[in-house]
């Protein structure tokens, strides 16, 4: 699903990545755990093409990151920043439709995603779907992020 062959990123002075391969097969959840500045982040924006590598390969798919159009690459992949990442104006359910209508799912797949993702990560789509990101605890934010 997603490799990376001995991949580098360097910037000017010093080398945030260095080396890294990998390989996380389809249906296997991967942790990337170290301290603050060891390259975890930097390492998730090579995949999804946020910045480009230095050196090394990365494959999505069995394709060469480099073969895809940006947005589309961004849009097979699901991705948890760091910070909540919610649009202040937009409700919970809103939030979570945003990449499935821009990828033009059907809105029943929508309604259906959405609460299943909230009962995944233990909200009740019924009291969090009309919230506003602002009515959220940090967690509760994290959460639907």
């Amino acid at each position: 699903m997603i490799k990376l062959q001995n991949v580098v990123k360097n910037y000017e002075g010093y080398e945030a990545v260095k080396g890294i391969s990998l390989e996380v097969k389809e249906g296997e959840l991967y942790v990337l755990l170290g301290p603050s500045g060891c390259g975890k982040s930097t390492t998730l924006r090579l995949i999804n093409k946020m910045i480009d590598r230095t050196s090394g390969e990365i494959f999505v798919e069995g394709e060469p990151v480099d073969a895809f159009k940006v947005e589309s690459l961004r849009k097979k992949m699901g991705y948890v920043i760091q910070s909540t990442g919610l649009f202040p104006h937009m409700s919970v359910k809103e939030n979570i439709a945003t990449v499935p209508r821009l990828l033009k799912w059907k809105e029943e797949d929508i309604r259906k995603r959405g609460e299943e993702m909230l009962r995944l990560v233990g909200l009740s789509p019924e009291v969090y779907g009309k919230k506003l990101p602002k009515e959220l605890s940090g967690g509760e934010a994290q959460r639907v992020g």
